[in-house]
């Protein structure tokens, strides 16, 4: 619908200039000009109304596309009728709305206006042969000839552009299939990965685990202080396995919200930083944010916690005394956000499986904060990178999110 209001503001003014030349070769009576200038001016208040007047819908169906259609067709028929009718070179412009409504309309609706186009070009005809009666020698072969190119012409533009419009739509299904199963396949793979991850986190603390309570075990009669240490750390290990399962069920309970909600990102990020600095008052971050607005559709609570892990990254990677830099700005139709870090950089071995559940270059990380930045990222239909400063001291993780029409 936004292209078509577009298009009518084109014809408008391509129109408005074509009325110059059919004066003066005298297609269009004088008297009819204040008539065309009053179509395009309702056509005008049509475009503001549709533009931003009328409430806004997420989705037009195919009756709003026909009344818009319907109503550029009887403007450019009314036209057509005071300048000549048939006759009118610029007929072909008919052609263009037959285009349009095989290409943008679906079955029935399809068809109906194709019909409309036709049923209107016949009247126009018809009023074209009434005034040949008028005139004197008129050669009635040349003047069917011409009438039986116009229907040509126009029956031509709506087949082409209905054909190809339902072969467009077969091959965007066939191809959302396929995303569908690629994505499918893609989170299988992830799951196996996840899998396999969380079956070797879980094997040193597990198989320590059982050790210690054998131990502990065998001990019990007759080294009980020896026997208590035993299962002390059994009890360590066993606490470290709850800390795993802890930690999967916190990114997996913030990448299964699917809602998604409307957000200004800068002043999302605003408060954010605000927040984690008051929580580390130590720690200098350097805040470059865009003034401009950036609305973006997010999971807002997995976004804020991806925010917050990306800053206790950098502030790990750098030191308590280190300086962090935060940036948001926008490229093109994306909100680019960078966390800066002036750390030693992440080595090229964990760089190339970084996001991987259970990969990571920390001692006591276990990398499924990287990963549920990248679901997080996803999820709102961006992506999610992380790389070594070309300056070879830190490393900057960016997220990239869709900005929504304003």
């Amino acid at each position: 619908m936004p292209g078509l209001i577009r298009f009518r503001w084109i014809a408008i003014v391509c129109l408005l200039l074509g009325t110059i030349p059919l004066l003066k070769w005298g297609y269009l009576d004088k008297r009819h000009f204040p008539y065309i200038i009053a179509v395009l001016v309702l056509l005008g208040i049509l475009n503001v109304l549709g533009q931003g007047i009328w409430p806004k819908q997420e989705e037009y169906g195919q009756k709003h596309v026909l009344v818009h259609l319907w109503v550029d067709l009887l403007a450019a028929v009314g036209l057509l009728f005071v300048s000549g009718s048939a006759n009118n070179p610029f007929v072909s412009i008919l052609c263009i709305h037959s285009f349009l409504g095989g290409m943008l309309l679906r079955k029935k609706a399809s068809y109906l206006f194709g019909a409309s186009v036709l049923s209107l070009l016949l009247i126009l005809q018809y009023e074209t042969y009434l005034d040949a009666q008028k005139t004197v020698g008129m050669d009635f072969s040349e003047l069917s000839l011409r009438f039986l190119s116009q229907w040509v012409l126009i029956t031509a533009s709506w087949f082409v552009s209905h054909y190809f419009s339902a072969l467009l739509a077969k091959k965007e299904r066939r191809i959302r299939l396929l995303q569908d199963r690629q994505h499918q396949a893609d989170r299988l793979k992830s799951l196996g990965a996840l899998t396999a991850g969380f079956s070797h986190q879980l094997a040193t603390p597990m198989n320590s685990l059982k050790l210690r309570m054998e131990r502990g075990l065998r001990k019990l009669d007759t080294d009980v202080a020896s026997a208590r240490e035993e299962l002390q750390k059994a009890q360590s290990s066993l606490d470290e396995c709850v800390s795993v399962f802890q930690h999967m069920a916190s990114v997996f309970s913030r990448s299964s919200q699917s809602e998604l909600q409307n957000v200004e990102l800068q002043n999302l990020v605003k408060d954010l930083v605000a927040v984690w600095e008051k929580e580390n008052s130590s720690v200098k971050v350097e805040t470059y944010l865009t003034t401009d607005s950036l609305p973006c559709r997010l999971q807002t609570l997995a976004f804020s916690q991806t925010l917050f892990d990306l800053l206790d990254n950098a502030l790990e990677a750098s030191g308590s005394e280190a300086t962090l830099y935060v940036r948001l700005y926008q490229k093109d139709t994306w909100a680019v956000l960078e966390v800066v870090d002036k750390g030693s950089g992440i080595s090229e071995e964990i760089l190339s499986r970084l996001g991987e559940p259970f990969v990571t270059g920390k001692e006591a990380g276990n990398g499924l904060g990287i990963y549920s930045a990248q679901m997080m990222a996803q999820a709102s239909g961006g992506d999610f990178l992380i790389a070594n400063n070309t300056s070879g001291k830190g490393a900057t993780a960016q997220i990239r999110l869709p900005l929504e029409e304003r």
